[in-house]
């Protein structure tokens, strides 16, 4: 496993700042801590003192069972929690945090008035169209089966447990953000006597 992907860091806002952050579900995991989540991450914000819509936001995520609160923390927040656990993978976690931040340095900082978006065309085949609609039909499918696998595997106390939640939300996030492109491509066939054409307009459409 190389630094470039340790665990997810993801663009996200506290205070109305935007700031890199990551799962502390995640960062749990990839520590390797025995202790059951929950207790570990109430413990550790209570020991250090750390402050909620400061160091971390609370999620409530939606899942086929009980609601479950996820911690988005600072990756200041993070390398706290993996100094403390004095061992290799907090030390690599930590260094990992650094490089993330580092990355984010470097980067040109945007302009204040960003360049108006552009707008190409291009020419399509129905049944280029039509397969580009099932991808995002079968990209939908990936999502809810990842999301039907987080509880399975985290109550086998799966490593892969992290990942595969993961792997859910970039679907997710993937899946809603090119979802009305999607659909405005695929307006004209609405009313296609293609059997094939019904179904999928109606399973994205669902």
């Amino acid at each position: 496993m190389t630094n470039s992907n340790l665990i997810t860091v993801f663009n996200g806002q506290i205070a109305n700042q935007p700031i890199q952050l990551c799962n502390a579900r995640e960062l749990h995991s990839f520590l390797e801590i025995k202790n059951n989540f929950a207790h570990w991450i109430t413990d550790r914000i209570n020991d250090y003192g750390f402050i909620q819509d400061e160091d971390y936001i609370i999620v409530t995520e939606r899942t086929s069972g009980r609601p479950r609160k996820e911690y988005h923390i600072t990756l200041d927040m993070g390398k706290e929690l993996a100094m403390v656990e004095k061992n290799d993978k907090g030390r690599e976690i930590r260094k990992y945090f650094i490089q993330c931040e580092k990355r984010l340095r470097e980067q040109p900082q945007q302009l204040a008035l960003p360049e108006p978006a552009k707008t190409y065309t291009f020419e399509f085949t129905e049944y280029e169209l039509e397969q580009l609609a099932w991808l995002s039909f079968s990209h939908k499918q990936m999502n809810e089966l990842l999301g039907l696998l987080i509880e399975p595997l985290e109550a086998l106390g799966s490593r892969y447990c992290a990942s595969v939640y993961s792997h859910h939300h970039e679907y997710k996030r993937h899946y809603t953000e090119s979802l009305d492109t999607i659909k405005r491509l695929t307006e004209p066939f609405k009313k296609s006597d293609r059997l094939n054409w019904k179904r999928v307009i109606h399973r994205l459409t669902a």
